[in-house]
């Protein structure tokens, strides 16, 4: 059995407090990411595609992307290649309207958590292979569902698992929430030949015998989604020696660059010029492919003689657009992260409010105990650029010695 397997589409992303241009070619890079998978699955005449989970973002879904969507499937099942998409958190089977679409003939939708085995047979119509799989019923699924799968009976052919999970061993897993989560233990004893895992957006693969791969997004929507993202081509002929193929669909590629060379930088062109310098560095380690798209995320990071204007909104737009048309990509997003030139550890032992404040900031980034605080008790928390809270507090406190200690000594020094 050969098929592809891709998770993670997450159609219709509004892309919110972005520019409308940017937004547009965001979303319609998602749907241009899956159109080169359905290319890719005819050229390979595979046997099946499968989705392991958010297809959809949400439950708004566009008459564009309905249209598109139905389009794509049936060149698929046109071909005799079947569908098999088992939902995830994001596109639930209970009240999610995509459950409600006229699928084609040949697209087999798992809604629920019981398990459906779907037979997949070959262009010849030779029986090819079982997919197995479950689907999240609702939003928020705390059930380990990967109990419920297991191979079909008596089976000669490849057994494959699909599953929207999240596995506790997985990298990157705490940029999102548990549901349905698994152990590997499991996955690996259960007795298929491949598991098709979502959910994690992280490409990986958390077993080699037998084969448990997240496939990863197919195009990555944040700064903390970086590298080039696709599907994965599954040879299962002899399930013995499976092959695993990564292939790239995303036009579009999230680069996520830091600028630490803006200590003699004072204007916009020397600002720019830097960021210039680190985007060729990285152009050289990694070209990307051919007619590749970027979107870029900078961080100026570190000491600045203008450091409070980078830290004005309106001049970092300025900033962006300048960047944006150097370096010729779909979009720019500048942060900065700098501080005056000060030495916070020259005053770590003083014995006033000042050394005080300097050795709790440096706890609190460190990782030390800080109180209990929800995600949505901090006013510029955001998800796509921190994974935890933890995250947020180290990225906030960044520079903030520096800050404290120049303000502190300026009224000091008013003072005296």
């Amino acid at each position: 059995m050969r098929f592809i397997h891709i998770s993670d589409v997450h159609l219709d992303t509004a892309f919110a407090g972005r520019p409308d241009a940017l937004r547009k070619r965001l979303r319609h890079a998602s749907l241009e990411a899956l159109e080169r998978c359905v290319a890719t699955a005819l050229d390979e005449e595979v046997d099946a595609l499968l989705i392991a989970g958010d297809l959809f973002d949400g439950p708004y879904l566009s008459f564009e992307t309905e249209r598109f969507l139905l389009r794509q499937l049936r060149r698929l099942t046109g071909e005799g290649i079947q569908v098999v998409y088992a939902t995830g958190n994001h596109d639930p089977g209970s009240g999610h309207r995509a459950t409600g679409l006229d699928w084609p003939g040949g697209v087999t939708v798992i809604a629920r958590e019981d398990p459906v085995t779907v037979p997949v047979h070959g262009r010849t119509g030779e029986l090819a292979g079982h997919v197995t799989g479950a689907g999240h019923a609702t939003t928020h699924e705390t059930g380990d569902l990967s109990r419920r799968l297991g191979p079909a009976a008596n089976a000669r052919v490849p057994q494959v698992a699909l599953l929207h999970t999240q596995v506790s061993t997985a990298a990157a897993r705490q940029a999102h929430h548990a549901y349905a989560p698994s152990t590997l233990e499991r996955l690996r004893t259960a007795g298929f030949h491949y598991w098709a895992l979502g959910h994690v957006h992280l490409r990986q693969e958390l077993s080699g015998d037998p084969p448990v791969h997240y496939c990863g997004n197919l195009q990555g929507r944040s700064p903390r989604e970086t590298g080039p993202k696709g599907g994965l081509l599954v040879d299962l002929g002899d399930p013995a020696r499976p092959h695993v193929e990564f292939r790239e669909f995303a036009p579009v590629r999230w680069e996520k660059l830091a600028v630490a060379t803006v200590a003699d930088a004072s204007t916009l062109d020397e600002v720019a010029g830097e960021a210039v310098r680190a985007w060729e560095e990285a152009r050289a380690a990694d070209p990307g492919s051919d007619g590749t798209e970027w979107m870029v995320a900078l961080e100026l990071v570190g000491p600045s003689p203008i450091w409070r204007q980078l830290r004005e909104p309106r001049e970092l737009e300025t900033v962006e657009d300048e960047v944006a048309a150097r370096l010729d990509v779909v979009g720019a997003e500048v942060r900065a992260r700098v501080h005056p030139g000060v030495r916070p550890d020259e005053h770590l032992e003083r014995r006033d409010v000042l050394g005080a404040t300097l050795r709790l900031c440096r706890a609190v980034a460190a990782g030390g105990e800080v109180p209990p605080i929800a995600e949505t008790d901090l006013a510029g928390f955001d998800p796509e650029r921190d994974a935890t809270v933890d995250d947020y507090l180290r990225r906030l406190l960044a520079g903030g010695e520096e800050e404290i200690l120049e303000r502190m000594l300026e009224r000091k020094g008013a003072g005296e």
